[in-house]
């Protein structure tokens, strides 16, 4: 993992140094950053959908706190401020509960270190505690103490230069970077997203307990490739050359984002996650990615109904029939373009494609069905209902949410955790193969209305004179 995030850190100096480069004149090696653009086809869409008002707001800063239900319901009330906004709460905070510790208090000083993730939306700017916290819990001697939590901790250590490295290199150049994506090979990428996970200690810490490094390393990367889905179009006019989707070779030797090759790459990575959500689905890793689909419907941040709603005249239909599985290597070459292999699923993992099919309907009829029911109802039928309809409603999407955080908070602390790890991980299955909520989510970021063009989509430390109306925009999130 040291040398690793070196390497990453060296490659992506390496992209940045690109920029900007005329390398037929100056026989400099090739940019390794390209500039974007959308298919003919995909910029009519856009400019068609804009035009019947069909615009995605800019992203929010996932400042706000958790509602005190949810809080009072885990207990978290007099938690720091920065642990208890629904972003940091329902993600690093969510993987962590459904991961498990060695006990109570080490499990609460897991979800501290692993706040790191959190200097990649700005948090430390905005929680000026949020360096000692995560300094304490690096320190914390109990946790040190108990099976590999130094082996945890360590990990994250290392994890943060490479967070600190990037952001100083988008910040440096953020003015640049509109419809700009990385050019990397596949090697590159599975160690630049392995780093981009942010979540070094959890895969170290599973490492030491002896679960399959290859699987540990596919599952980092998948949390990347589940959250860049929703943000490819949000991405390609904000500053960020660092989405898995546009870096693909598909994408980027062309330098056109185009509908067949959205669709290629989306269901290369659809096959990557395959066997993680149905096989693996309790390994800590996986439960880390599970946790993605509901941080991203809960974070007050990405908006994922609203893309959804936004991108379903674009998604299919029908269930993939059979559903596929793959890994990384297979399904990208090493020039990171992809192959088009993949295999069917084992037919006992593969669900009947049902909105409510067949291997939920026999898991529900063995359970708490008013609880784990009620929870599939917010992360599969209830999101269908909604983008189906086809129109915009912002109190709807904030029920939805709202819902869903609460059913969770609720089965944590009833001790569900297995049951609602499984029923999760099938959902998420549901939405990259089934119902195709993640590709809807996908097309849907391409209506970006391009509010944070030339800007990071996190929050940024503030120059003499901040803008009045901003800070007070940041005090209302939070």
């Amino acid at each position: 993992m040291r040398r690793l995030s070196r390497e990453a850190q060296d490659l992506v100096a390496e992209m940045f140094a690109s920029i900007g480069k005329d390398d037929e004149l100056s026989g400099a090696r090739p940019s390794r950053v390209v500039q974007l653009r959308l298919s003919p086809e995909l910029t009519l869409w856009k400019s068609t959908q804009h035009g019947i008002g069909n615009v995605l707001p800019p992203k929010g800063k996932g400042l706000r706190q958790a509602s005190p239900q949810v809080l009072a319901q885990l207990g978290a009330t007099d938690w720091p401020e920065a642990m208890t906004t629904s972003n940091a709460l329902f993600g690093a905070g969510m993987a962590g509960m459904l991961i498990g510790a060695a006990d109570v208090r080490t499990m609460f000083s897991n979800y501290v270190t692993d706040m790191a993730l959190y200097y990649e939306y700005g948090y430390n700017h905005v929680f000026p505690a949020l360096d000692a916290l995560v300094k304490d819990g690096l320190a914390d001697a109990h946790a040190l103490d108990t099976p590999y939590g130094r082996e945890r901790r360590e990990a994250v250590a290392l994890g943060i230069p490479y967070i600190q490295h990037k952001i100083a290199m988008e910040v440096a150049h953020k003015k640049r970077l509109k419809d700009r994506s990385a050019q990397m090979n596949r090697r590159a990428a599975q160690v630049i997203y392995m780093l981009d996970s942010s979540v070094l200690g959890m895969g170290a810490e599973a490492r030491a307990r002896g679960f399959d490094v290859g699987a540990i390393m596919s599952d980092l990367v998948l949390s990347v490739n589940s959250h860049d889905v929703i943000d490819v179009g949000s991405d390609l006019v904000n500053s960020e050359i660092m989405n898995s989707f546009l870096n693909v070779a598909d994408i980027a030797a062309s330098g056109v984002v185009s509908e067949p090759a959205l669709r290629a790459i989306y269901d290369a990575y659809a096959a990557t996650g395959a066997r993680t959500f149905t096989q693996r689905w309790h390994e800590p890793s996986a439960r880390l990615v599970t946790s993605g689909y509901t941080w991203q419907i809960t974070n007050h941040r990405h908006m994922f109904l609203r893309r959804a709603l936004l991108g379903w005249p674009k998604a299919r239909r029908s269930p993939a029939s059979p559903q596929l599985e793959a890994d990384f290597d297979e399904v990208f070459d090493a020039d990171f373009r992809t192959t088009g292999f993949s295999r069917p699923l084992h037919p006992d993992y593969a669900c009947d494609g049902n909105e409510t099919c067949n291997h939920v309907r026999r898991f529900l009829h063995h359970q708490d069905q008013d609880l784990l029911g009620a929870l599939w109802c917010s992360v599969v039928t209830g999101p269908m209902e909604y983008v189906r309809q086809g129109q915009v409603d912002e109190q709807h999407e904030e029920h939805l949410a709202e819902s869903l955080a609460l059913q969770m908070a609720q089965l944590f602390s009833k001790g569900l955790v297995v049951e609602m790890a499984w029923l999760l991980a099938h959902a998420s299955h549901h939405a990259w193969q089934v119902n195709y909520l993640y590709e809807a989510a996908m097309f849907g970021s391409i209506l970006d209305g391009g509010a944070l063009i030339g800007k990071l989509d996190r929050e940024e430390e503030k120059e003499n004179g901040e803008d009045e109306e901003e800070a007070i925009w940041i005090e209302e999130e939070r």
